[in-house]
């Protein structure tokens, strides 16, 4: 059975055709003050806070902007100048051409869904153009910790989530924001399949005719903006590795800074992940930082057609108003089509760093895929290292 939500989200994809009446688009809001109507504050439990900025676009959608988080007792601080989700590039199995369903479609504008009370329950609905497109809500989150048989202390997160329609296919975003400074931008698929044909090479039959729900890959790509703490120009990126000895009986740890703009890999065997710390401010003993942790990386992929912005799972640039999308970006104001173009070797060093990461998922279909398409998440963590000298909650 079809829930409210699903029926919304299937029964609007008429609306690629109208006019689009939300704002306009700048990659980073050029005032620093939050439009009224636009911030969005938010206690949890423990008395941890999250303060933040957001704003419609026609193109990424629901985009969050100066980003602060605050542990209880302590000081709050900025985590990020910006962070949406920059492109949606689809590939399917079969050979078809490459969809770039951002920059193509849009996931705001008329293709936003327009969320009831019944998406948002016991949260508040927040409205662009008279439609309510966002929800922010909390959930319950469980422990924070548990130690030993007496010690436990149970939590909150704080929603944000848009919901878009494009075409056959319903995407949800939702930043989840924790009481211990932990980030976790998601993106969920569903709708119905678009594509269908006879070659069970290339999918899975999912009717008794043999009809084939044609497999494909979504590449989420997300771009954020770190500016951490005061200034927005003093970042530095560092790679963690940790290395078997010959006898595989010992890890060694090696750090190494990532002076130019570059691209890098995760692997599961290679134990290694990347921090974005701050160039001068500590928590009293160490400088503040924020590491990036891949969920679901068998699903990872270097594409099929040849695509050499693939070739690398994230990008460290250097800020530039123009690079908004992480492939298919509008070149005609003199700037790069995409992530291969604007890694071209300036220094990032203690500057204002731009962090791409690219989450793939591989939906090869099922027969319960048939009419309805069950929710797939795909996610990330950004987590904090040395925010604070001590557990704050």
């Amino acid at each position: 059975m079809m829930n409210s939500f699903t029926k919304k989200a299937i029964s609007i994809v008429s609306g690629f055709l109208l006019l689009s009446a939300f704002s306009p688009a700048q990659a980073r809001p050029g005032n620093p003050n939050c439009p009224a109507g636009q911030t969005i504050q938010s206690t949890l439990t423990t008395g941890s806070s999250w303060s933040m900025c957001w704003e419609a676009r026609d193109k990424e959608g629901i985009v969050l902007s100066n980003v602060r988080y605050q542990a209880p007792g302590q000081a709050s601080r900025r985590v990020m100048g910006e962070m949406s989700l920059s492109q949606i590039q689809r590939n399917y199995d079969d050979g078809s051409p490459v969809g770039f369903l951002v920059t193509a479609l849009g996931l705001g504008g008329n293709n936003f869904i327009s969320l009831g009370s019944d998406e948002c329950a016991g949260g508040q609905l927040r409205s662009v153009g008279g439609r309510p497109v966002l929800c922010q809500s909390k959930k319950e989150a469980g422990f924070i910790y548990k130690f030993g048989t007496n010690t436990a202390v149970s939590g909150e997160d704080l929603s944000i989530l848009s919901a878009s329609q494009l075409g056959n296919y319903s995407y949800t975003v939702e930043w989840i924001f924790k009481e211990n400074g932990t980030i976790q931008p998601k993106v969920g698929l569903s709708g119905s399949l678009d594509k269908t044909g006879n070659n069970a090479s290339f999918g899975w039959p999912i009717q008794q005719n043999g009809q084939v729900g044609i497999g494909f890959v979504d590449n989420y790509f997300w771009r954020m903006d770190f500016d951490l703490g005061s200034s927005s120009s003093n970042d530095v990126v560092e790679q963690i590795t940790s290395t078997l000895n010959a006898d595989r009986t010992k890890r060694s740890k090696s750090i190494s800074t990532i002076s130019t703009e570059a691209g890098r890999n995760f692997s599961p065997e290679v134990k290694r992940f990347w921090r974005v710390r701050d160039g001068s401010e500590t928590n009293g003993f160490a400088p503040i930082s924020y590491e990036l942790v891949m969920l679901n990386y068998d699903h990872q992929t270097k594409g099929s057609n040849n695509e050499v912005w693939m070739n690398r799972d994230i990008y460290f640039t250097k800020y530039n108003a123009c690079e908004r999308f992480a492939a298919n970006n509008d070149t005609t104001n003199g700037c790069g089509w995409g992530l291969n173009s604007y890694a071209n070797g300036e220094g990032i060093n203690s500057g204002d760093v731009v962090l791409w990461n690219r989450i793939s998922y591989h939906h090869l279909p099922r027969d319960e895929d048939d009419n309805v398409i069950g929710m797939r998440w795909s996610s990330f963590k950004l987590l904090p290292r040395d925010w604070h000298s001590v557990n704050p909650l």
